[in-house]
């Protein structure tokens, strides 16, 4: 538990140091054009939600991140020059608040328009270690003498090792404003063409958009204002020629440990990608991890999007892809674009027509003893079935009833896909009606985007457990929906 200078708990919202702004009015234009010039940066990250100012901290950004919820940057604004003694200061705020409310803030900063001399060294030493950052391992020895060097420089000044760590991990600090005041429109307009380069705004519509923005954020002090209010206040002043038309919401599947593409909205699957082991976690992680955050991004997006166009990127293992299509269901208005490898786009509102290639499959029954129904599928890989039967060989499952289906024929485009779908749930709808099964235990060998599609139409059909290959004969359970 963190408590401030009077011991009580800290932070709140009725703590000396939130409410100062409320008795003391000064610097309120400078907070005021410092989010003007931010909002385009924040606006470009898919998962930006909401601001606040004059709360906890000067402002507050809210961001949707599928692991962890909607976290928040805090950023002190001072319209003047920083000294050490305040500059420490307001880091000590900074983690008196981030230990005080454990997963509450991602990220701090403090916005000002210069820093002492003094503090040069310790500033350029942190940017010269954080910006090469990601380009260099955290177990190479150069970035292992370079936070050497820079913790000695923190510990010089009187700080401690976790100070240190804090501040590399946690804090950025800006001093670039110091025109801000006289130059905010500018500033505003160089950010706004840099962030959001889908609009093809004009200089008079430019400036409308700057003074409408500025009007909302001035009449919500203290109170969020949303990302929706922010893009419909922008398009009510502009023409419609020059609103980006093609709304998405883009989500990148990473199976790195840090995201590639960090204005995605990112699924961080490293673990549940497997790497070349193929080691997966247990089944009920798959459920109530990857499903789930799955589930929790499809609610914010409903919330807080007006678009329900998925752009997906990344990759993913058959269990992920079949699952996204699930929640990203069509039946829940959803549309979902995958990317390829070769940068081609499969949507799975692409339907087949007169002209699209036909699949022909091999279909094979066998009725069981239970309500279990065992279901194999494969495009181009007829030993599915045989390796399946190995793998349940001895087994509960071995007495369930059985649907195998598999097929010679390559599936090369999304209208392709559509029409192999419907195929594929009539026969696995029809299996499960006759056995009256409680549960579809799936085997799929073939594209991840074909089950992408295959569970963005499941709906009407049985609960499935999902299952991913490791080896020949050799299965494991994974999520279940």
């Amino acid at each position: 538990m963190v408590k401030n200078e009077n011991g009580k708990q800290s932070p709140s919202l009725l703590e000396k140091e939130s409410t100062g702004g409320d008795i003391a009015s000064s610097g309120f234009d400078f907070q005021e054009y410092l989010i003007l010039c931010k909002l385009p940066h924040w606006l470009s990250f898919e998962g930006f939600s909401s601001v606040i100012w004059e709360s906890v901290g000067d402002i507050e950004a809210k961001f949707f991140d599928p692991q962890k919820g909607e976290v928040i940057e805090a950023i002190e604004a001072k319209d003047h020059r920083i000294i050490p003694k305040e500059f420490w200061e307001e880091i000590d705020r900074f983690k008196n608040m981030d230990e005080g409310s454990p997963g509450t803030y991602r990220w701090f900063t403090l916005s000002c328009t210069g820093l002492s001399e003094k503090l040069h060294p310790l500033i350029n030493g942190l940017r010269r270690l954080r910006d090469p950052y990601p380009f260099y391992s955290q177990t190479s020895g150069v970035f292992e003498n370079s936070y050497e060097d820079y913790k000695e420089k923190v510990i010089g000044l009187g700080k401690s090792e976790e100070m240190a760590e804090f501040l590399f991990r946690k804090v950025s600090i800006e001093d670039k404003w110091g025109s801000l005041s006289e130059q905010a429109k500018g500033m505003f307009n160089i950010e706004f063409i840099r962030h959001l380069p889908g609009y093809d705004l004009r200089g008079s519509e430019q400036e409308k958009v700057f003074d409408v923005l500025h009007s909302v954020v001035r009449s919500q002090k203290n109170k969020p204002v949303f990302r929706q209010w922010l893009k419909q206040a922008m398009h009510s002043v502009i023409s419609e020629d020059t609103i980006p038309h093609d709304q998405k919401v883009h989500i990148h599947t990473e199976i790195n440990e840090l995201p590639e593409e960090p204005r995605k909205i990112n699924f961080l699957w490293e673990s549940f990608f497997g790497g070349k082991e193929r080691k997966y976690p247990e089944s009920a992680v798959w459920t109530e991890e990857m499903y789930n955050n799955i589930v929790a991004t499809k609610k914010w997006i409903e919330k807080n999007r007006s678009s329900k166009r998925i752009h997906l990127s990344g990759h993913r293992r058959l269990s992920s892809a079949m699952a996204i299509g699930a929640v990203f269901s069509s039946v829940s208005g959803f549309t979902i674009e995958a990317e390829l490898r070769e940068g081609d786009i499969w949507a799975t509102n692409k339907h087949p027509n007169n002209q699209t290639p036909g699949c022909d499959f091999a279909v094979d029954f066998e009725e069981g003893l239970d309500k279990q129904l065992i279901v194999t599928i494969g495009i181009t890989r007829d030993s599915i079935s045989d390796e399946v039967t190995a793998y349940l060989k001895g087994e509960k499952l071995s007495y369930s009833s059985k649907l195998y289906m598999h097929t010679e024929s390559p599936i090369t485009t999304a209208e392709q896909a559509s029409l192999v779908v419907n195929k594929l749930k009539k026969e696995i709808k029809a299996a499960a009606t006759k056995v009256d099964a409680e549960k579809v235990h799936l085997f799929y060998a073939g594209p991840a985007l074909l089950a992408l599609f295959l569970g963005h139409r499941w709906n009407g059909m049985p609960s499935v457990q999902c299952y991913e290959w490791i080896n020949t004969g050799q299965y494991v359970p994974t999520c279940t929906f």
